[in-house]
């Protein structure tokens, strides 16, 4: 097969690849674009939520989460609490309850209910209904368009398989001819002073090109959690159920995992499900990224520590890929920097089928003229 011969097959495999997968991918990069400063955001229109006066101590949390559980109701089960370390800083209370199977945003979530306390004074800071609330609107756009896990999951996973494809074949495509200084003009360049159509196959071309890492990277790692691949290997750790049965000693295990982790910017608590389900506690500790967390399971019912998790330094190879693999498609693993690298590709993504629509719509109309 010839040079022209692949390169036309190469081309109708991005043709069509790009016209079936072309709108998921412009809500992807919309999206995508809109999450990637979702806690910059948060900390400026949400400040009625997220900080009060800070006071001389803090609450235990065995006197904070029966004034949360009280606001959101006990039909609605309090599952975490996210536990800010910062001074001037709320305690957030989540109960959610999900349906795999249900067909549509709002039959998917059962329940998504989040109260923000004070945690120096125990007030009632601020109760949403968090299903209606933009970000998790636009999460869930993302991640299943709105339609639920069982179908929107499904158009997704497939969609982005095509994007992978399409940025292969569009670097096949891209690549130049010869490497003569005219011809690397062209692949480099946008020509913003030409006619719309040269204009348009530029935006397509050389921001295609310009955004082909980023954009593979947050691709392959929107493909791990699709796949299941960032599932982390569970180890058996059970409460001893033969103990008597009582409330969760939450405060002794708070005090192990703050002197376990002093330095951390904030817990997130994970009440347990089941009977012999143990309490686990994630330390976080830096809010900009999520990778290199230390976790500790406790016995539901005596609060002992039965497990640690080992730290990102010790993890293996494949352990830490997996460990960071959120960090590396919202961009936030290079801090501020990749959060726009992030953004701008998001954007790019989401012009790339625009763009690369109106050059097969252009060239159909023009066939049509002859």
């Amino acid at each position: 097969m010839s040079r022209s011969d692949f390169k036309k097959v190469i081309r109708q495999i991005h043709l069509w690849l790009g016209l079936s997968s072309g709108l998921v991918v412009f809500i992807l990069g919309i999206t995508g674009a809109t999450y990637a400063f979702q806690y910059e955001i948060k900390d400026l229109v949400y400040k009625d939520r997220l900080y009060v006066e800070p006071g001389k101590s803090r609450l235990p949390l065995s006197v904070l989460l029966p004034i949360a559980v009280e606001a959101i109701g006990k039909d609605h089960k309090i599952s975490r609490a996210e536990l800010s370390q910062a001074p001037g800083r709320t305690y957030m209370f989540r109960a959610l309850k999900v349906d795999k199977k249900a067909f549509g945003y709002w039959n998917y979530y059962q329940y998504f209910d989040k109260v923000y306390l004070n945690p120096y004074t125990g007030k009632v800071v601020f109760q949403e209904n968090a299903k209606a609330e933009f970000f998790t609107v636009v999460l869930a756009f993302h991640m299943n368009l709105l339609l639920g896990d069982l179908v929107g999951h499904f158009i997704i996973r497939w969609s982005v398989v095509c994007f992978v494809i399409l940025l292969l074949s569009g670097i096949v495509l891209w690549w130049p001819k010869n490497w003569k200084l005219k011809q690397l003009k062209k692949s480099f360049q946008v020509k913003w002073n030409a006619k719309f159509k040269r204009l348009n196959y530029d935006m397509h071309n050389v921001f295609g090109f310009y955004s082909f890492l980023v954009l593979m990277i947050i691709a392959l790692t929107g493909l791990m959690w699709s796949f299941e691949l960032t599932t982390e290997k569970k180890v058996k750790v059970f409460s001893d159920t033969t103990q008597l049965p009582g409330l969760i000693p939450m405060d002794p295990i708070m005090d192990q995992a703050l002197k376990a982790s002093p330095e951390t910017a904030y817990f997130l608590f994970n009440f347990p499900a089941a009977k012999s389900g143990t309490v686990n506690v994630s330390a976080y500790p830096d809010k900009k990224h999520m990778y290199d967390r230390q976790q500790y399971r406790f016995d539901r019912y005596s609060g002992q520590l039965l497990l640690k998790g080992l730290s990102f330094e010790k993890l293996s190879a494949g352990d830490k890929l997996i460990a960071l693999n959120y960090d590396l498609h919202t961009g936030s693993v290079l801090g501020i920097t990749g959060k726009i690298l992030a953004f701008f590709a998001g954007l790019i993504a989401a012009g790339l089928p625009v763009t690369g629509f109106l050059i097969w719509w252009k060239r159909g109309k023009a066939a049509t003229q002859k």
